[in-house]
């Protein structure tokens, strides 16, 4: 049977009629050849108004879900490998697979939040260069993103209060007053989804911790913009670290916030142990070597 130019299988075309064509010809083959100038298009009609045509609509849908699934897997697929020079810190690289899969399987919020950590994490702090404040902003426009694809995604709100969080530090002070009270509601709204999420009780251990000890300056502008100063304590930040603490006691970074928070309380001895804790810790995530330097500033100021 000669195919009509119209039936052959076309050089590009989306992959799903092209399912579509292969399965109408394979089902095609079997039946007689034309006779005295038939059509193939007439095969075709005579064909579908027989009794395969249930038949022919399963093996179409069968055909178009393995399509589907494949290109599924491939996202998976690419995640994985993502998530594993993530783990490595190699956040450039993993961006670049993340991106990919997003160009597979848009509007996923699994897939937008890792990209956000990616643009996140190549962050500088203080930093104020274009390159730096570009970084910062395609991670909030990520986890954004992300929110607004699932705003029941626990992961997917702490992702935006950290964004708001490294955004914020290349702010004026206006506006960084003004992201706090970001931060505090996008990692209020991780908890209420899993309290579980150890970062999501740093997050909001270290607004705390960070408006408490405002200086008087920055709090006459923080209750200027709110009316009054936020409810923030060191005690309250305390609590947060312990919380993180308790659940991921092998994180360098919660140790040294928690060791600060008790030593703005004046427990210092118990600063100490904490300060001391994060320091023995092996450093594992991309900001612990930094951490450590905080709790060693912090330990030579207490001794």
């Amino acid at each position: 049977m000669v195919w009509p130019a119209r039936m052959r299988e076309p050089k590009a075309c989306d992959s799903r009629d092209y399912v579509y064509l292969v399965a109408v010809k394979s089902a095609l083959l079997p039946l007689t050849k034309p006779e005295n100038g038939d059509s193939c298009r007439g095969i075709l009609k005579e064909f579908l108004n027989r009794r395969f045509r249930t038949k022919w609509a399963l093996l179409w849908l069968v055909l178009l879900g393995a399509v589907t699934g494949a290109r599924a897997q491939s996202a998976a697929d690419l995640l994985r490998a993502g998530d594993a020079l993530d783990a490595k810190h190699r956040n450039q690289e993993a961006c670049e697979i993340y991106l990919k899969a997003d160009a597979l399987q848009a509007d996923d919020a699994e897939i937008l939040r890792r990209i956000a950590k990616q643009y996140s994490q190549q962050v500088v702090s203080e930093s104020r260069s274009p390159e730096n404040r570009e970084l910062a902003r395609k991670a909030l426009d990520y986890a954004r993103r992300a929110v607004k694809c699932d705003p029941d995604n626990a992961n997917a709100r702490l992702s935006l209060a950290i964004c708001y969080g490294k955004a914020a530090f290349l702010e004026s002070a206006r506006r960084r007053i003004e992201m706090a009270g970001l931060i505090r509601e996008e990692a209020e709204a991780s908890l209420r989804l899993d309290p579980g999420l150890d970062y999501a009780w740093h997050v909001l251990g270290r607004w705390n911790y960070e408006l408490a000890n405002f200086n008087a300056a920055l709090r006459f502008l923080a209750e200027t913009i709110y009316g009054k100063f936020p409810d923030a304590s060191n005690e309250r930040a305390a609590e947060c670290f312990e919380k993180a603490v308790a659940i991921r006691p092998d994180r360098v970074i919660h140790h040294v916030e928690l060791g600060r928070a008790l030593a703005a309380l004046g427990r210092k001895q118990e600063a100490i142990a904490e300060l001391k804790k994060g320091l023995s810790l092996p450093s594992r995530e991309k900001d612990d070597d930094e951490s450590k330097g905080r709790a060693r500033k912090a330990l030579a100021a207490l001794q």
